[in-house]
């Protein structure tokens, strides 16, 4: 457990010399919606992921990103800077992210992009989408 901390630590340090400057502020209310929303797709998915060649159900992938995002603090101000920083690549190895849905494998970061966009182009209220791959 200590190595894990040791990594995430190594990898947060990693990631905060890697984000732009600009990015220097905390997501407004929509934006974190948006966030939230993200991580609890990832979550309620039915897909498995792939972080530097092994294989994580969809809670322990949304844990992931979740910490990511703890450790990134406020350099995260938008859902997009979220996923370009934080859900498409490995910190550690630079290797990117895959989403195994069933047959189908994707990048992170478009199946990401996909779902943000269906979001944001539906009334907020309405629940998880039961597409790609999500129960």
């Amino acid at each position: 457990m200590n190595s894990l901390r040791a990594i995430i630590a190594a990898c947060s340090g990693i990631l905060a010399l890697s984000l732009p400057l600009a990015a220097l502020a905390t997501p407004g209310p929509a934006a974190q919606d948006e966030i939230d929303h993200l991580l609890s797709y990832v979550a309620s998915s039915s897909c498995t992921f792939v972080r530097n060649g092994s294989e994580y159900g969809p809670v322990k992938a949304r844990d992931h990103l979740a910490d990511k995002y703890r450790f990134a603090g406020n350099r995260i101000s938008t859902a997009e800077e979220f996923i370009e920083y934080l859900a498409t690549k490995s910190s550690f190895s630079g290797a990117p992210y895959h989403v195994h849905c069933g047959k189908d494998d994707q990048l992170s970061g478009a199946w990401l992009t996909a779902e943000l966009k269906r979001y944001r182009s539906a009334p907020h209220l309405t629940p998880i989408s039961h597409e790609n791959g999500v129960k």
